[in-house]
């Protein structure tokens, strides 16, 4: 049993304390919130940005999420595979959602909503995004960190980020090769700790942050 014994760290903007680090982070977050994640992810974000090979910077697509938008983003998961497979019953399409988004309540949330989690991809000095996907395999299939069906040139540059993540302690998400954590919930489950020392920071709490 895992127990979430929040540590109160503050959040901060990783545009302000990780000035090498791109984001990429919907308007509507960034606008109204900023780029948030706590303190300590910030300073493991810098250090694995310094572990990158020259040329190369690390793009946050994904920091810190409020509730409402972790719902969104879930119900949107919904729709998504419901379309794609109309033979699925209700409960095929949610045992399929909830591999790849989190809730947005409860003890099993989202790391995001934490603020121990991002989602991050690797981009060139010209700012592009490099190779990690295939066009060739289904969503699943394409998301696994590890999948012997992808090409090796994409097999190589995902090493590059399990290299640069893992030397800094992030925990990877096995089924989606772009989600790292630390502190959160699902970090605590994989690396099978009692405690996690992030819990979910609810919309108040994080005005008062920011």
């Amino acid at each position: 049993m895992i127990i979430i014994r929040d540590n109160k760290e503050s959040l901060v903007d990783i545009r302000k304390v990780c000035p090498k680090i791109l984001v990429d982070i919907p308007e509507k977050i960034l606008k109204r919130y900023g780029a948030l994640v706590r303190k300590t992810v910030a300073k493991m974000l810098n250090r694995a940005q310094r572990n990158l090979p020259r040329g190369l910077r690390l793009l946050v697509g994904e920091a810190w999420r409020p509730a409402w938008y972790q719902k969104q983003i879930y119900e949107g998961f919904i729709k998504r595979f419901s379309k794609k497979y109309p033979k699925w019953s209700e409960k095929r399409v949610l045992e399929e959602v909830n591999k790849y988004v989190a809730s947005w309540k409860g003890k099993y949330s989202s790391g995001h909503m934490s603020g121990g989690a991002v989602d991050v991809r690797i981009v060139d000095k010209n700012g592009r995004k490099i190779p990690m996907k295939s066009k060739k395999l289904t969503y699943q299939e394409s998301a696994k960190t590890y999948n012997r069906n992808l090409p090796l040139y994409i097999k190589r540059n995902r090493q590059i980020l399990i290299n640069t993540m893992t030397q800094v302690g992030f925990s990877n998400y096995p089924k989606e090769f772009w989600h790292w954590s630390y502190g959160d919930y699902w970090w605590a489950k994989r690396n099978k700790r009692k405690v996690a020392i992030y819990g979910a920071v609810d919309l108040k709490n994080a005005e008062n942050d920011y």
